[in-house]
C-alpha cells in the first residue's frame, strides 16, 4: 500500500497547480488549498516525522510570524505566511514516508499535471492577446511565472538523479528550458539552465577552461541578439551603458531622491538597470532608518513605506526592510549550510539550489504565496526524501554523512 504521504501529495498539489493557474481569486485559493489540506490531514491522518531541534526551529518560526503578525494585523500577508512553516513539517514528513521509486513516480505525475496546467494557462493568455505584452492570465507579471516555473526545477531534477537511466533525460531538461522561455522571464530561461549541469571536481586548467567556453557562448549570444532581437541585447547591456557611459552618479543622485529613472533613455530602462536601481533606493533608506528598525524591521509590508508601494524586486533586501538585519543573517547563514552541504554531499543539486538562491536576490517571491508556497512544498519533499535515502547509504561521493544523518532518528 502507497504511503498515505503520497495521495495527500498528489491529490493537493493537483488542486493547487488548477488554482494557481486558472482561479483569478488569490485570497479564496489560499484558503481552498489549506482547506483542502486540513480535510485530507483529517481523512488520511498523515504520521509526522520530524526532529526536536527541526520542531524547536519551527516552533520559533511561527512564534516570530505571529509576533509579526501583532505588529501588521491588517496585513493578509501576514496570516499567509503562518501557514509556511506547517507545510515544511508536512510535506517533510511526507517526503520520509515515500521510497525514491515512490517520490519519482509522485514527481512525474505531477510535473505532467503541471506542464498540462501550464500549456493550458499559455493558450487563454494568447486567445486573450496577452503574450505580446508579457502578461499571462492569473499571474500579476511574467516574472512570477518565471518563477513558479524555475521552482519545478526541483521535483524535475529529483527525478533525473534517481541511479537508473531516465529515459529522454536531455529532452526533458530542454522541454524545461523552454518552459521557462515561454514565461518571457529572460532571467528565468538562464537560470533553468542549471538543470543541465551537475557539478564536478575540476583542476584549475580545466576551471579556466571551462570560464573561457562560458565566456564564448554569451559572446556569441549576445551578437545573435544584437542581430537578431536588440530590445533583448539593450535590455542586458543597459546597466554597462549607463556606468562606463557616465551616468552613474546621475542614476545614484536619482535614486537619493527615490524618484523615477524616467530621465533615462528608453533603451537604458532595462528590467536589470530597474533592480540596480531599487537596490540603490532601499539601500539609501535602510541607511538613514533609525538603528531598532535596522535590526528587527519594519513590520511585513514594512517596504510599501519606501518608494511608493514599489518592492525591491529582491527578496533578500525584502526581508531586511521588514524583518531586519537579525532576521536575514540568519536566513543567510542557513542557506550558506545549505549550500555547503549540497556541495559536498548532493552535488548534483547544486546548481538548482544556485539558481534558485540568484532566482530570489533579483526578484519579489516571499509576499507571492502561490509561489513561495510551492518552493517550501517541493523543498520539504526532497529534504524529507534525502533524509529517508541518507539512512541507507552510508557514503556519498566519498564522503560520510554527518553523523545527525546517520542515525535512524528524524
Amino acid at each position: 500500500m502507497r504511503a498515505k504521504g503520497y495521495y495527500l501529495t498528489l491529490v493537493a498539489m493537483s488542486f493547487k497547480f488548477l488554482m494557481d493557474f486558472f482561479i483569478p481569486a488569490r485570497e479564496i485559493t489560499f484558503i481552498a488549498f489549506n482547506g483542502m489540506l486540513l480535510m485530507l490531514v483529517i481523512v488520511l491522518r498523515p504520521s509526522l516525522h520530524v526532529s526536536v531541534r527541526a520542531l524547536g526551529w519551527t516552533l520559533v518560526t511561527l512564534a516570530f510570524l505571529i509576533l509579526e503578525l501583532c505588529r501588521q494585523p491588517e496585513n493578509p500577508i501576514s496570516y499567509k505566511l503562518l501557514t509556511l512553516p506547517v507545510l515544511a513539517v508536512l510535506f517533510y514528513s511526507a517526503g520520509r514516508t515515500m521510497s525514491s521509486d515512490l517520490m519519482a513516480r509522485l514527481f512525474r505525475l505531477l510535473l505532467g499535471f503541471f506542464l498540462c496546467c501550464f500549456v493550458g494557462n499559455y493558450l487563454v493568455s494568447a486567445a486573450l492577446g496577452h503574450i505580446e505584452s508579457r502578461e499571462f492570465w492569473n499571474f500579476e507579471y511574467a516574472n512570477l511565472l518565471g518563477s513558479y516555473v524555475l521552482i519545478m526545477l526541483l521535483p524535475v531534477n529529483y527525478v533525473l538523479s534517481q541511479r537508473r537511466r531516465v529515459p529522454f533525460a536531455s529532452g526533458i531538461r530542454m522541454l524545461f528550458v523552454v518552459v521557462a522561455y515561454l514565461t518571457t522571464s529572460t532571467g528565468a530561461m538562464v537560470l533553468a539552465l542549471a538543470i543541465c549541469f551537475r557539478w564536478r571536481r575540476m583542476s584549475p586548467g580545466r576551471l579556466i577552461l571551462l570560464g573561457l567556453s562560458v565566456c564564448a557562448v554569451a559572446g556569441a549570444g549576445l551578437a545573435a541578439l544584437y542581430a537578431f532581437s536588440r530590445p533583448d541585447y539593450d535590455k542586458i547591456v543597459a546597466p554597462f551603458v549607463l556606468i562606463f557611459g557616465g551616468r552613474w552618479t546621475q542614476l545614484v543622485r536619482s535614486a537619493q531622491s527615490a524618484g523615477g529613472i524616467t530621465e533615462f533613455a528608453g533603451d537604458q530602462q532595462g528590467s536589470f538597470t530597474w533592480r540596480i536601481y531599487a537596490d540603490l533606493v532601499y539601500g539609501f533608506y535602510i541607511a538613514h532608518q533609525e538603528a531598532w528598525d535596522t535590526l528587527f524591521g519594519n513590520g511585513i509590508g514594512g517596504f510599501m513605506d519606501v518608494w511608493n508601494g514599489a518592492m525591491p524586486h529582491n527578496d533578500f533586501v525584502l526581508l531586511l526592510i521588514d524583518f531586519g538585519v537579525v532576521f536575514l543573517v540568519l536566513v543567510i547563514f542557513h542557506l550558506l549550510r545549505l549550500i555547503q552541504y549540497v556541495r559536498r554531499y548532493l552535488p548534483g543539486w547544486l546548481f538548482v539550489v544556485m539558481a534558485l538562491v540568484i532566482r530570489f536576490a533579483f526578484e519579489n517571491n516571499i509576499y507571492s504565496y502561490y509561489v513561495i508556497s510551492n518552493a517550501v512544498i517541493f523543498a520539504s519533499l526532497v529534504i524529507g526524501a534525502s533524509k529517508r535515502d541518507a539512512l541507507h547509504i552510508p557514503r556519498r561521493n566519498g564522503a560520510r554523512l554527518p553523523a545527525h544523518l546517520a542515525r535512524s532518528g528524524g
